[in-house]
C-alpha cells in the first residue's frame, strides 16, 4: 500500500504542477513538477532517513531542473577525452553504489542520468529528436522508479494517468512547435 503522506505529496504535486501549467501555459513546467515529486517520493520510498530525505531532495531538484532546462549551447571549447570518461565513470559510479545499496534499478538510473543528460545535451542539442528524446527519459524513469517503488496499486493510478496524459499533451505540443 502507498503510504498515505507519499499519496497525499503526489496528489499535491498534481494540483501544484496543473497550476505552474495554467499559470505559465506551459506542459513543460508541470512536467518538471511531476518530475521532482516522482523522483523524490520513489528515493525517499527506498529510504527516509533525514539524511536520505536532504539527499533526494537535492538529486530531485537537480533532475527537475535539467528536465526544465532548454536547448544547451555547446562551448566553442572542445571537450578532453579524458573529461567525458570521467563524467561516465561518475554516473556508473553513482548508478553502481544505489544499486548495491539496495535501490531499484530503475531509479538507480533515475538518480545517475543526469551525467549522461548533460554530456549527450553537449553533443545534441541541436538535434531536435535527440533533444525531445533526452527529455522523455526523465519521464520514463521517474514513472517506472514509481512503479518499482510502489508497484501498481489503487492509490498510485490516478498520478500516473495524469502524469501520462500531461506528457502525451506535452509531446504532442512540442511536435508542433516551432524550433
Amino acid at each position: 500500500m502507498v503510504g498515505s503522506v507519499y499519496t497525499l505529496f503526489l496528489y499535491f504535486s498534481i494540483i501544484l504542477g496543473v497550476i505552474v501549467g495554467v499559470r505559465t501555459r506551459s506542459f513543460h513546467s508541470s512536467l518538471a513538477v511531476l518530475v521532482f515529486s516522482s523522483t523524490f517520493v520513489a528515493g525517499i520510498k527506498y529510504n527516509n532517513s533525514y539524511i536520505a530525505i536532504i539527499s533526494w531532495l537535492a538529486l530531485s531538484t537537480l533532475s527537475s531542473y535539467l528536465f526544465h532546462l532548454n536547448v544547451i549551447i555547446k562551448s566553442r571549447k572542445d571537450e578532453s577525452v579524458s573529461n567525458v570518461l570521467m563524467g561516465y565513470l561518475l554516473g556508473f559510479f553513482i548508478l553502481l553504489t544505489l544499486k548495491l545499496h539496495g535501490a531499484g534499478w530503475i531509479l538507480s538510473i533515475l538518480a545517475s542520468y543526469w551525467v549522461f543528460y548533460i554530456l549527450l545535451m553537449f553533443d545534441y542539442s541541436k538535434n531536435r529528436r535527440a533533444y525531445y528524446l533526452l527529455k522523455t527519459l526523465w519521464i520514463i524513469f521517474s514513472w517506472g522508479a514509481l512503479i518499482e517503488a510502489f508497484g501498481l496499486q489503487k492509490e498510485l493510478l490516478p498520478f500516473l494517468v495524469v502524469y501520462t496524459l500531461i506528457f502525451i499533451l506535452w509531446f504532442k505540443r512540442q511536435e508542433y512547435s516551432p524550433t
